[in-house]
């Protein structure tokens, strides 16, 4: 009996980049902005996390763990930062065997804002965020997702 390899071959290849693809991204980010009051508006970074799957706080415990999520913005005349960014969504905090310390993770979403006095509304505010999301099995290599939020005042 002859195997014919092409076709197996091109099955497998497909399994493997779509497995791979999937893998490599298990976090999508969406960005939008909010008028709090005239003037002050808050950035929102809106990670939707695939299941099995987790990213990390702003802080931890130790620099000997994984990659802490964090968010860089553009310099920019146009705005001033207010305060740090502040995180929610579906987080909880406990002892991870595999680093051996307390890390909190986001499963299904995570969200981070920052409050800033914005005083052009023509130009985006840019950035960076970092994250870095792991699974029962592996950790991937941080990730840096660039972003540009348009900012848009309330209509009266």
């Amino acid at each position: 009996m002859q195997i014919c390899w092409k076709p197996l071959l091109a099955i497998l290849m497909m399994t493997w980049s779509i497995t791979k693809g999937t893998a490599q991204n298990p976090i999508s980010w969406t960005f939008s902005s909010i008028e709090l009051e005239k003037g002050i508006y808050q950035v929102v970074l809106t990670g939707t996390i695939e299941p099995g799957w987790a990213t990390y706080s702003q802080t931890l415990e130790s620099d000997m763990g994984p990659v802490p999520t964090s968010i860089q913005f553009e310099a920019g005349r146009h705005y001033s930062l207010v305060g740090s960014p502040i995180e929610s969504g579906e987080r909880s905090t406990h002892f991870d065997k595999v680093f051996e310390m307390n890390l909190t993770k986001f499963k299904n979403k995570a969200i981070f804002t920052q409050k800033m006095k914005v005083s052009d509304l023509s130009k985006p505010i840019k950035g960076v965020i970092t994250y870095m999301a792991c699974n029962e099995e592996m950790c991937l290599p941080p990730k840096d997702v660039p972003f540009s939020v348009s900012i848009t005042a309330k209509s009266e």
